[in-house]
């Protein structure tokens, strides 16, 4: 009796103080004229309000890296309003983003959100804001956050049909399905279409109901991990999860989660419709699976056309025996994937569900497909890559034959939707033209691309030794492949410069152009280096210019909407927004502290200013393709002044001078030096990693001051109309 007391004291609280607060249903309520004519915002977007709200997801499984906050997480939990008895009602759930702005500007989390349980009534203060159509409340100050009491009766779900949400082409349906967004729910009846693997060892899958309609289970608080995902929240616990894929076909009596919204259709944007997110093992009720294939290996990755190539992989079924099994192949490119040869695989001797193939040798340069088919003793059938039990024919893994080492496209190129390397996990080695790099003015990302490719050419790297390198140079770079939020990446592990130059042209790509960018149609030319142009020569415009987290978006109008634009990230870096700090155009000034200081004065963009075209590096990330521009010389002839970047050039192919043509004295120097040249030119000072410390314009002598620098070793570089050449200097005290 004295729980009930509580709980409705605390309704009682509420109701006594009612000009102080908004309901959570309030906040989310949108007419049916507005949801009719596809309009789902809240009336309160931008407002900031106080609200009560019985937690439903735990405060410490949210899994949303973010190295701009301390921490380095973003903490999510969902809320029912307390006004309707903190149950399930129309409108009555929403999403509350656990960070706060710090006196000193940098983003904090209250130590109380991630400790917040189910059952918790908690109080929040926070700024009513939208992400790809899903209402967020984000916590207003460090106070804006407080567990006030707690009932221990459960939230209980909803029971709602997938066609409540979307259609069979995951498009929202917001008349029907925007009450449940933010709610928690259980669709029942369903089939897996798709299994879709992401971060090396998460996952993602789409499931079905009856009637053909459709929509994604994802992951966002580790219910779907599997047992080698190592959690970013340090409060989390770090044996949750440990999931097995379903395989499609899979059917579930029923599964339970929160609903987000990733707005599509006529709401606009590109994401896939309304989305469930369960958050404990028991919101899964599998009625029958087929077998589940595991462990895959392939040895070795690329071979040369002297090897064979050893498949193994383990496939077990839960609920019967494994039947038969197949390995399905093809060496020649042109063949149709029904005409493949199907050869059976045989069990590894004293195992029991451990099979193997051996494919022959090739000869070099040949695209080897194939898929593996296991069927059980009930006549279910899964698939090696999965295959949408709705898709007419198998997917296929594949590998080319290389004699002479991989290339750049091996890496990138895929015949899979979600723009997955074939070769994620493996080592690799492989060459590169530097397209960006970290020296001073530039991106502060390395970025290499083919020389002699126009698709799937350019990769991201990552890792140890990466800043000696300067644009236009050839690198050899060695390291593991890796899946980062959808990016392919190498995690560079040794690097070096082959002492060759090359040139890259920037790929011209029409921003307005929404059919290309459809179904992942930029995917080919993620990390490449690529120019936004209009087709017709007309100036590109800033068509969107606050599309959230640094994001605003160009394209052939001012006005163009946000599936007609491309978007640009620019002004911020962090360990989880990698774009540069040498761009001025940002859609806020804030971006000049929160995420790394800028190295330019920021200047917030809008819809008057106009570009012949702007370039840079085509990044993926949050379920978008974006420009990073690399500095600011990459907005070519823009309507506002920006300033000149000068961005180191490669020593390589230069002529050197002999020693005596150039001098820097005293040598150890103490807090000056004398730099002199036979002739004018430039003196630039960069340090052992690299980076540019300083540059001087000189008529052949010049004095300087050391006291600025660190004690250590310098290079001193001059380069001027007779030649070049590099001196280096020590600063010792």
């Amino acid at each position: 009796m004295k729980r009930v007391v509580l709980f409705f004291a605390v309704l009682f609280g509420l109701s006594a103080n009612a000009q102080s607060y908004v309901s959570i249903s309030d906040i989310n309520y949108v007419s049916p004229t507005d949801l009719a004519a596809c309009n789902d915002t809240s009336s309160y977007l931008g407002q900031t309000v106080i609200t009560r709200g019985v937690v439903v997801t735990p405060g410490n499984v949210t899994e949303v890296a973010s190295g701009s906050v301390t921490g380095g997480l973003r903490p999510f939990i969902f809320i029912q309003d307390t006004t309707v008895g903190g149950q399930s009602s129309p409108f009555a759930g929403i999403e509350v983003m656990g960070v706060y702005t710090s006196s000193t500007g940098s983003l904090q989390v209250p130590a109380t959100f991630t400790q917040a349980l189910p059952g918790d009534i908690v109080e929040v203060k926070g700024v009513v804001g939208e992400y790809n159509g899903s209402n967020q409340l984000s916590l207003a100050d460090a106070n804006s956050f407080s567990i006030v009491s707690t009932t221990t009766d459960p939230v209980v779900s909803d029971t709602i049909t997938v066609g409540d949400l979307n259609d069979a082409q995951f498009v929202n349906n917001v008349t029907t399905g925007e009450q449940y967004e933010g709610s928690f729910v259980t669709l029942t009846d369903v089939t897996v279409t798709q299994v879709i693997p992401f971060s090396g060892n998460r996952v993602s899958f789409n499931i079905v109901d009856g009637n053909g309609n459709a929509m994604n289970v994802s992951d966002r608080f580790l219910a779907q991990k599997l047992s080698s995902w190592t959690t970013v929240n340090p409060n989390s616990p770090q044996t949750q999860g440990s999931f097995v894929p379903p395989v499609p076909g899979t059917f579930y009596n029923s599964i339970s989660g929160v609903v987000r919204h990733d707005a599509n259709g006529c709401t606009g944007d590109n994401g896939r419709g309304y989305e469930i997110n369960p958050f404990a093992a028991s919101h899964y009720d599998i009625g029958y699976a087929p077998p589940y294939i595991a462990n895959f290996e392939r040895d070795p990755s690329i071979p040369t056309s002297n090897q064979d190539v050893e498949i193994v992989c383990t496939i077990t079924d839960f609920d019967g025996s494994v039947d038969s099994v197949a390995f399905v192949w093809s060496a020649i490119d042109t063949q149709s994937v029904a005409n493949f040869t199907v050869a059976p695989m045989t069990l590894v001797t004293g195992t029991t569900d451990e099979f193997e193939f051996e494919i022959p040798q090739q000869a070099n340069g040949t695209l080897v497909r194939y898929y593996i088919y296991a069927k059980d003793d009930d006549g279910n059938e899964s698939y090696l890559p999965s295959k949408p039990i709705n898709q007419a024919t198998p997917n296929f893994d594949f590998y080319t034959v290389r004699d002479n080492g991989l290339i750049i496209p091996d890496i990138q190129f895929t015949y899979n939707s979600n723009g997955a390397s074939p070769l994620n996990g493996a080592e690799v080695t492989v060459k590169g033209i530097v397209t960006a790099s970290t020296k001073i003015g530039d991106l502060g990302f390395l970025y290499i691309q083919d020389e002699n490719a126009t698709s799937w050419a350019g990769i991201w790297c990552v890792g140890i030794g990466l800043n000696t390198y300067y644009r236009n140079e050839e690198v050899e770079v060695t390291g593991f492949v890796e899946e980062f939020y959808g990016m392919t990446r190498l995690n560079v592990t040794s690097s070096s410069k082959t002492g060759n130059l090359g040139s890259i042209t920037p790929l011209v790509i029409d921003p307005s152009d929404s059919a290309s960018y459809a179904n992942f149609g930029w995917e080919p030319y993620e990390s490449m280096l690529v120019r936004y142009e209009d087709p017709n020569n007309s100036s590109l415009y800033v068509s969107q210019t606050n599309l959230g987290f640094g994001d605003y978006a160009v394209s052939n109008s001012a006005s163009a909407p946000v599936w007609s634009s491309g978007r640009v990230l620019a002004g911020r870096q962090s360990t989880t927004a990698y774009s540069s700090l040498n761009v001025q155009l940002v859609t806020d000034t804030s971006y000049a502290s929160i995420d790394g200081e800028m190295d330019v004065t920021p200047i917030v963009v809008d819809n008057t200013m106009t570009f012949d075209a702007i370039e840079g590096i085509l990044f993926y990330g949050f379920s978008n393709y974006r420009l990073l521009p690399r500095n600011n010389n990459d907005f070519i002839n823009p309507s506002v002044t920006l300033d000149s970047i000068t961005v180191a050039t490669s020593p390589i192919g230069l002529d050197e001078w002999a020693t005596s043509n150039l001098k820097a004295y005293p040598n150890p120097s103490n807090d000056w030096m004398q730099l002199e040249s036979s002739g004018a030119g430039m003196w630039t000072i960069a340090n052992v990693l690299g980076q540019q410390v300083a540059s001087y314009e000189t008529q052949g002598s010049l004095r300087i001051s050391t006291t600025s620098l660190a004690e250590g070793t310098y290079v001193a570089r001059f380069s001027g109309a007779q030649g070049a050449g590099t001196i280096i200097f020590i600063v010792q005290r």
